[in-house]
């Protein structure tokens, strides 16, 4: 039995007829396959250099939103850390008791009042002594 040799890409075509007939001549275009391959390859480049430079500049945003955010709770906790410092006195003159420090200072910075009443119900009193003292 005769082995036959193996053909390869090069004996399956010819320059004249390229495989699958050559179909830009049917409609009368005569536009090189290397040129629309090295646009292609141009193209690709350019959507992953653009593809590229957008994630690093979303991730210089990422960075500097927690950066700003780390500072701005530092400088929170700093000025209620000042505030417990104070004497009783100190925080009086202020108006202010213990109890109100973190919301002072979280009403100061982000300038919203914390509103309960919106939550829930106007509250009732636990006690309500209906008869009074004679």
């Amino acid at each position: 039995m005769m082995t036959q040799p193996i053909r390869t890409f090069k004996d399956l075509t010819s320059e004249t007829a390229p495989a699958g007939g050559n179909a830009n001549s049917k409609f009368g275009l005569t536009v090189d396959r290397r040129v629309i391959e090295l646009r292609a390859r141009y193209a690709r480049a350019e959507m992953l250099a653009n593809g590229l430079g957008d994630a690093i500049l979303w991730l210089g945003r990422q960075y500097g939103r927690l950066t700003a955010g780390i500072k701005a709770d530092l400088k929170l906790r700093a000025a209620e850390a000042q505030l417990h410092r104070m004497t009783d006195r100190e925080l009086a003159d202020l108006g202010l008791c213990r109890a109100d420090i973190d919301f002072a200072v979280r009403e100061a910075a982000e300038g919203v009042t914390p509103a309960f009443d919106h939550v829930a119900a106007p509250v009732t009193a636990a006690n309500q002594n209906l008869r009074r003292a004679a």
